[in-house]
């Protein structure tokens, strides 16, 4: 296990919160306003009192508010101007927010779920760049459904995994054809807040309802599980055997 930690310069300010594409990119949202991206900063006059905010591409980010009421927009795309260009409704209850394969794929915990009507009903919804739903879980997937979706990671070029309340294995989502399909695990190996794959054939997994330490690391062709680490923050997990934990003044990049 590596750790790559990195400062960022924040002056007084703290990050509320923060992506990284575990390759060196960043963007980070800071409780004065300020977006700063590895060579951009730009000031964002909002009220955004639970943001989470996603690297779009080199030019544009998302930045959302993890709550909403009666389907007021939640979601703004900025260029790094500081320019708005597009808004939308995400959906309330937000839990994370992933940006892959030109989509942008919204998870939600269970007040969300369970709320007001919108794209949180369906415990996950993908949503174009533009800000259109193209799909959500739970109109779409009649054998499961998703009461409270804990994480994702990105699985491959066009695909993503999930573990979530309600389907105790892992999903496996198709971005292309929103075709999804059940991944059986171990026994043990569900109800965890953080996950990532790694050369195709192996998951790692952290957070889990009874262990928040230790790295799970399950081959799916052999079905052997073994213990690989321990950390003691809440992580997210990103792409290719890595996981990102974020601080007040910067983060670190956990690899395997």
């Amino acid at each position: 296990m590596d750790q790559q930690v990195i400062n960022i310069d924040t002056g007084k300010a703290k990050i509320l919160d923060l992506d990284a594409d575990g390759q060196g990119l960043f963007i980070a949202f800071c409780n004065n306003g300020q977006v700063i991206a590895n060579d951009k900063k730009v000031f964002i006059h909002s009220k955004i009192q639970f943001p989470i905010i996603r690297i779009l591409d080199d030019n544009k980010f998302l930045l959302a508010n993890r709550r909403t009421k009666k389907n007021k927009p939640n979601a703004f795309i900025y260029d790094f101007s500081g320019q708005l260009l597009i808004s939308f409704v995400a959906g309330d209850g937000i839990e994370d927010i992933l940006v892959h394969h030109g989509k942008i794929i919204v998870t939600y915990f269970d007040e969300g779920v369970f709320g007001d009507k919108g794209p949180n009903n369906n415990g996950l919804s993908v949503f174009s760049l533009a800000g259109k739903q193209e799909f959500g879980f739970n109109e779409g997937a009649n054998e499961q459904h998703i009461y409270d979706c804990y994480c994702i990671c990105k699985h491959g070029a066009d695909k993503v995994l999930f573990c979530a309340y309600g389907c105790f294995d892992l999903i496996e989502l198709n971005l292309d054809t929103f075709k999804w399909q059940e991944v059986k695990t171990p026994t043990g190996l569900d109800g965890f807040f953080a996950l990532t794959s790694k050369e195709g054939e192996k998951i790692i997994f952290h957070s889990g309802c009874d262990d928040k330490q230790t790295f799970f690391e399950w081959n799916t062709r052999t079905r052997e599980v073994k213990t690989i680490g321990k950390y003691s923050s809440r992580l997210k997990g990103l792409n290719n055997g890595k996981f990102l934990a974020v601080g007040k003044h910067g983060f670190t990049i956990i690899s395997f």
